[in-house]
């Protein structure tokens, strides 16, 4: 007699969720695409093109008992509901700015921890691997832009018109790849990052050749994005994965492992012309944008993220108790209540906020996505001294955004949904079932 374990089978509503959230991470990937080039005349409408899968997940998790009710999902409902009935009586007043702001700042929010709930590690290994080929195609994609004009089709902005790259340096634009602002490559990338270092470090499932090329197509995609924001924030996610290795068993081995494919990867991607001309346009604009004349790396950087913490509570009188009302620092907000593009709030996420709630509701507001961004870093952590550094390391890609990221802007929202809930599923095994049978079978996969 032999004992085979075997994965607990998985309900009907919880396959359907699973689905949907696959769905969901698809669309976010390709949302721009569709924005860009294949239905660029509904590209606003396009911008909630997201919703209608959180909300028949919510149908079908309320049905079936599955809808997250803890305390956090319930103090987030009531402050932005009340945020929402300030806005209508003493704010701006208009209904679409509201549902808009209230979309933004909560309505995926219980859909990223139904996401933690019905995937679990071995589902972020199986993820990973689509990934990371999405990733050298990416890169492929983003290599074309980089060399093409403006003027070419697969440049085009959102709604079809021309020049979706951003200004870059030496005649060279910031390339978007799928999506519709550099942005998104910014943080499509940052996950790449994390399931190379999650493949290098905490499993073996990954071909050898998939991590080599994936670690190539990353490196190649930081100078060709003409993006400090990308360099930051993957160097951010390998670095917290190498310390998140180091404080594991065998953690030599896993370094050592870490280095033999970043060395393997560095070697190709400086065989390659275009790693030249793009690290020659990088180093420009950041010589630009950090130089002695702009404060150097310190100002430029260190002050400005300093300033997006300090900033909405540093002695503004124009900071209000209440605020402008939900939804008005955002672009759609903006563009529906002045009729202009951009952010008349500011771009940093904290000066949103102040602005759209003051520091009442505003500032209860950052509370409540600080103590959100405690307990997934608490939950990490607390795994990490188990053995499985998984979680610390998908935390070090949306920490950040859920502190700080601009969750009005569609594809940084997001990113930092989905982040929220592969952070939970990577630290939770599938629960198993031990089998006593007479024969041999290889367990589900």
């Amino acid at each position: 007699m032999s004992e085979q374990a075997q994965y607990t089978p998985l309900d009907k509503p919880t396959r359907q969720l699973r689905w949907l959230a696959v769905a969901y991470i698809i669309l976010l990937v390709l949302e721009g695409a569709l924005r860009k080039w294949v239905l660029p005349g509904f590209s606003d409408l396009l911008l909630l093109a997201r919703d209608p899968i959180v909300l028949l997940a919510y149908a079908i998790a309320m049905i079936h008992g599955k809808f997250p009710v803890n305390r956090l999902v319930i103090s987030g409902l009531i402050l932005v509901a009340l945020w929402s009935v300030e806005t209508i009586l003493f704010g701006h007043g208009n209904l679409l700015v509201t549902g808009f702001g209230f979309r933004a700042n909560y309505l995926h929010i219980p859909f990223a921890l139904i996401i933690g709930t019905v995937f679990y590690r071995s589902d972020l290994i199986v993820l990973g691997k689509w990934w990371l080929l999405a990733t050298l195609l990416m890169t492929a994609i983003i290599i074309l832009q980089f060399n093409a004009p403006q003027s070419a089709w697969i440049n085009r902005s959102i709604g079809g018109s021309e020049g979706g790259g951003f200004s870059g340096a030496m005649g060279k634009y910031r390339p978007p790849g799928t999506f519709s602002f550099i942005v998104g490559i910014v943080w499509f990338y940052t996950y790449s990052m994390a399931f190379l270092v999650a493949g290098m470090t905490q499993h073996t499932r990954y071909p050898k050749w998939l991590l080599a090329v994936g670690a190539a197509a990353v490196l190649l995609a930081i100078p060709i994005s003409i993006s400090r924001s990308l360099l930051l924030a993957v160097g951010l996610t390998f670095t917290v994965g190498m310390l998140t290795s180091a404080l594991q068993k065998h953690a030599l081995l896993r370094l050592l492992r870490v280095a033999f494919f970043l060395c393997l990867a560095l070697f190709a991607v400086n065989q390659l012309s275009i790693f030249d001309n793009a690290k020659e346009a990088f180093l420009s604009r950041w010589e630009t944008s950090t130089g002695e004349d702009r404060g150097g790396v310190k100002h430029a950087i260190g002050d400005r993220i300093i300033d997006e913490f300090i900033g909405p509570f540093s002695g503004d009188e124009n900071l209000s108790y209440f605020g402008s009302g939900i939804g008005a620092g955002t672009q759609p907000g903006n563009k529906l209540l002045s009729g202009r593009r951009g952010f008349n709030l500011g771009e940093g996420e904290w000066y949103r906020l102040t602005g759209e709630g003051g520091v009442i509701l505003g500032g209860l507001f950052i509370l409540w996505r600080i103590w959100l961004t405690y307990k997934l870093s608490i939950y990490a952590f607390i795994k990490l001294r188990s053995g499985n550094g998984m979680g610390v390391i998908f935390l070090s890609a949306v920490i950040f955004n859920l502190l700080i990221g601009n969750l009005g802007q569609t594809t940084v929202h997001g990113f930092t949904i989905m982040g929220i809930g592969l952070t939970i599923a990577a630290m939770r095994p599938r629960p198993q079932i031990t089998k006593t049978t007479s024969e041999t079978s290889s367990p589900e996969s």
